[in-house]
C-alpha cells in the first residue's frame, strides 16, 4: 500500500514539474486544461483590448521562413530575425487586431475530411503560423497569448452588424488549447500581408513619421540648404535659412505627407547592395528632429530630440535621370531602400520627385506677412490721384444701435458705407491671394521693377492681438517693370514679388467700385407718392400711399385708377425698389450713357415726406410756464430715376440709368428693368 502511494506521489510530482516546465517555456495554461468546444460566433481568443495590447513579441512562420519581432519600450516593433530592422507598424497592428477580433464561423473535424482535398484548406500546404507572447523586459520570462495557423481564404462571407459590413473568412487551426486537429473557419483575412512571404513584414517606408511630431526639418537638395522650424506641434512652420520666411501651409502638408508615405520598391540589407560614393552636395538629404513630448528646462517650450533622423537619397549612378529607381538610406536603420522616382501607376505611393524640396515651393505665396491679423483700415494711393481711397472699420455700438461697418472716402468726398462685395474681395486678395512668383530676395536696384517710383501704395492698419503691443501699419508698393509685369514689395523687406492681373484686379479698380450697389436709400414710411411713367404712353401712373392704413390710391391722366390697382403688387413693387441694386456704377463722364439717356424710355419718381430740423426753443429765465416745441415742419424730397436701353429697344442686354441723388450713371440688368416695368393692374 505504501509503495502504491509513493508511486502515485512520484507521478503527481512529475506531472506538476512537467506542467511548470511547460508554463515556463510556453506560458500557456490552456495546453494543460484543454478546450474541446468552439461555439459559432465566439471569439477564438477572448482577451480584452488591454490584454491584447500587452503583447510584446511575435513570431511569424511563413511556409518555412521565420521572422521574430519585439516591441520596444517606445512602442515601435523591431525585427530581430532574420533582419535587424523595423517592422511595418501597419502589419503589426493588423495582426494584433485580427487576433483580437477573429471569431469562429464553423469547425470541421479533420478525421472526416478526405485527405485528397486537404490541400484546399492550406493549413498543411501553405501555412502561416503566428505566435504572440507577453515577454518580460529582460526576455527571460514569457507567456504565450495566442498561437494559430492560417490556411487559405474560405468561401464564406459573414455579416458584421456592428460595422454594417461583410467580412471575409479564413481556414485556420490552433493547438493553443491542446491537441485540437479541427479545421476552423474564422472571420477576417490578413493573408495579403504574407503574399510575398515575410519580406512584406519589413517596413518599406524609410521614415516612421507622424505629421504632428516633427519640430525641425533640414533639407540639403544637392547643395541648396533649407532649414525649417516650429515652436509647438500645432504652430505654423517658419523658414529660418536661407531667409526668415513664412511657409506655405498647404505645401508643408504635402512635404510631411509625402515623406510619411514614401515607400520603397525593395529593401536590402547593407551587405546585399551598395550605395553610390557621393559627397553631401551631390545627394538629397532630409533631416528631421521630433518633439519628445516633454517641456524644456524653462517649462514653456517643447523639447526636441537630440539626434535627427536623416533620409539620404542618392541620384542614379547610371543612365542619368532616366533611371526609374534610386537608392536611399536612413540613419536609424541598417537597410538600403530602392525608391521609385515617379509612381504614375500607383497614385497612393509618392515618388522621390513628388517631394517638394525647393525654397520656391515651400515658402509662403502671400504678398505680406500680416498672417491672421485683422485689417481695420486701408489706404490706396495711386500716383495720378490727388486723394487716396481710404476705408476704415467702425466697431459699432450695440447699445446705441450702431452696427459695425466699413466706411470709405474717395476723391476727397465725405465718408459713406462701402460696397461689401468689393471690400470682401479686396480683403480676400490681400490676405489670401497668392503671388505668381518672386523676382528677387536681395533687391538692390528698385528701378528694374519700377518700384523706385511706385504707381500705387497700399497701407493697412492691423488690430493688435490680445496682450500685444500695437503693430505699425504694413505698407506695400506696386509698380510695373520694364517688361510690363506687375511687381510689389513690402516696406522694410528685401523681396520683390511678381503679381498677375487677377491679383491686381481689385486693387486697380476706380473709386466707384467702393460705392454700394444699393440704388435707393429711403424708408417706405416716408413715401407720400410714387409716379411710374412709360415715356411716350401718356402721363404717369400716380400712386399715393397712406402710411396709416397701408393703402394705395391711383390715378392716370386725371382719371381714378384705384380699383384697377392690385395693392399687393404695389407693396411688392415698393419692397423690390428698396432692395434694388445696380450692376455697375459708371462715371458721370461716361459719354455712351449720357447719349443714351437723352431719350429715356421710363421714368420713376418717388416723393418722400421729410421733417425739417426745428430750431431749439429758448426757455425764458425765471418763467414757470411750460413751453412746448412747435410742430415740426415737413418738406418734400423727390427722387427721380430714368433708364434707357444700351441698344435698340427690345434687343438690349442691359439699360443705362441715372438718379438725381448722385451724379454717376449706372447699368441695370434686365431683371431690374423688368421689375421697373412690371404692371400693377388687378387684371394683369
Amino acid at each position: 500500500m505504501r509503495t502504491f502511494r509513493f508511486i502515485l506521489l512520484i507521478l503527481i510530482t512529475l506531472a506538476s514539474v512537467g506542467a511548470a516546465v511547460l508554463l515556463m517555456i510556453d506560458g500557456n495554461l490552456s495546453r494543460i486544461i484543454g478546450r474541446t468546444a468552439f461555439s459559432s460566433g465566439e471569439r477564438l481568443f477572448p482577451y480584452t483590448r488591454e490584454e491584447m495590447n500587452e503583447v510584446s513579441w511575435m513570431r511569424i512562420n511563413c511556409v518555412g521562413d521565420v521572422a521574430e519581432f519585439r516591441r520596444k519600450p517606445n512602442g515601435v516593433w523591431w525585427c530581430e530575425k532574420p533582419w535587424n530592422d523595423r517592422m511595418d507598424p501597419r502589419a503589426a497592428a493588423a495582426i494584433l487586431q485580427y487576433t483580437y477580433s477573429t471569431s469562429i464561423v464553423d469547425a470541421l473535424p479533420l478525421h472526416k475530411i478526405d485527405s485528397a482535398s486537404l490541400k484546399e484548406f492550406g493549413v498543411k500546404t501553405t501555412p502561416v503560423t503566428i505566435t504572440l507572447k507577453e515577454m518580460s523586459d529582460d526576455g527571460k520570462r514569457s507567456s504565450t497569448v495566442a498561437r494559430y495557423t492560417l490556411g487559405s481564404p474560405a468561401p464564406w462571407l459573414v455579416d458584421d452588424p456592428e460595422n454594417k459590413t461583410t467580412d471575409d473568412t479564413t481556414y485556420m487551426q490552433t493547438d493553443f488549447y491542446g491537441r485540437d486537429t479541427r479545421i476552423l473557419v474564422g472571420t477576417g483575412n490578413i493573408l495579403p500581408l504574407f503574399k510575398s512571404g515575410i519580406r512584406q513584414l519589413r517596413d518599406h517606408r524609410p521614415l516612421l513619421l507622424h505629421p504632428a511630431m516633427p519640430a525641425s526639418i533640414e533639407i540639403n537638395n544637392r547643395g541648396q540648404r533649407i532649414a525649417l522650424e516650429r515652436k509647438t506641434p500645432g504652430s505654423p512652420w517658419k523658414i529660418t535659412y536661407p531667409l526668415s520666411l513664412d511657409t506655405d501651409p498647404a505645401m508643408m502638408d504635402v512635404l510631411l505627407g509625402t515623406l510619411q508615405k514614401l515607400t520603397a520598391v525593395r529593401v536590402y540589407n547593407p551587405e546585399e547592395t551598395s550605395v553610390p560614393d557621393m559627397t553631401d552636395d551631390q545627394i538629397t538629404s532630409v533631416s528631421i528632429r521630433n518633439f519628445t513630448g516633454r517641456l524644456s528646462g524653462d517649462g514653456k517650450s517643447q523639447q526636441m530630440e537630440e539626434q535627427p533622423v536623416t533620409l539620404r537619397i542618392y541620384p542614379p549612378s547610371d543612365n542619368g535621370s532616366l533611371s526609374e529607381l534610386v537608392k536611399a538610406t536612413v540613419s536609424d536603420r541598417k537597410a538600403v531602400f530602392e525608391l521609385a522616382q515617379t509612381t504614375e501607376t500607383n497614385k497612393e505611393v509618392p515618388g522621390v520627385r513628388n517631394i517638394p524640396l525647393d525654397l520656391g515651393l515651400l515658402r509662403s505665396k502671400q504678398l505680406t506677412d500680416i498672417g491672421d491679423y485683422k485689417i481695420t483700415g486701408l489706404s490706396i494711393r495711386k500716383s495720378f490721384q490727388d486723394y487716396p481711397t481710404i476705408a476704415r472699420f467702425i466697431q459699432g455700438d450695440e447699445k446705441k444701435g450702431i452696427k459695425p461697418t466699413w466706411l470709405y472716402t474717395a476723391e476727397g468726398a465725405r465718408y459713406q458705407e462701402a460696397n461689401p462685395e468689393h471690400l470682401i474681395s479686396l480683403l480676400k486678395t490681400v490676405k489670401q491671394g497668392k503671388v505668381a512668383g518672386f523676382a528677387s530676395d536681395k533687391v538692390t536696384d528698385l528701378s528694374v521693377y519700377g518700384l523706385d517710383n511706385p504707381r500705387m501704395t497700399l497701407t493697412m492698419s492691423l488690430l493688435p492681438k490680445p496682450g500685444e503691443e500695437p503693430r505699425p501699419p504694413v505698407t506695400v508698393f506696386f509698380s510695373k517693370g520694364a517688361d510690363g509685369s506687375w511687381y510689389a514689395r513690402q516696406a522694410g523687406k528685401p523681396t520683390v514679388a511678381i503679381l498677375d492681373n487677377a491679383y491686381m484686379k481689385d486693387l486697380l479698380t476706380d473709386a466707384l467700385a467702393w460705392k454700394k450697389k444699393r440704388l435707393f436709400s429711403f424708408s417706405r414710411f416716408d413715401l407720400r407718392e410714387m409716379q411710374l411713367e412709360r415715356i411716350g404712353s401718356g402721363g404717369p401712373l400716380v400712386l399715393k400711399f397712406d402710411r396709416l392704413d397701408d393703402s394705395w390710391t391711383a390715378s392716370k391722366d386725371g382719371k381714378d385708377e384705384t380699383l384697377n390697382i392690385n395693392p399687393n403688387r404695389a407693396n411688392r413693387y415698393l419692397d423690390e425698389l428698396e432692395k434694388m441694386e445696380v450692376s455697375t456704377w459708371l462715371p458721370y463722364t461716361d459719354a455712351t450713357a449720357h447719349e443714351a439717356l437723352k431719350n429715356p424710355v421710363f421714368r420713376l419718381k418717388l416723393i418722400l415726406q421729410s421733417y425739417k430740423e426745428a430750431a431749439p426753443v429758448q426757455s425764458q429765465s425765471g418763467s414757470s410756464d411750460i413751453t412746448f416745441a412747435p410742430e415740426p415742419e415737413t418738406e418734400d424730397k423727390v427722387i427721380t430715376l430714368e433708364i434707357a436701353p444700351a441698344g435698340e429697344a427690345g434687343y438690349s442686354r442691359f439699360y443705362y440709368g441715372r438718379v438725381n441723388t448722385t451724379p454717376n450713371y449706372f447699368i441695370l440688368n434686365m431683371d431690374a428693368v423688368r421689375l421697373l416695368g412690371a404692371s400693377l393692374s388687378e387684371d394683369n
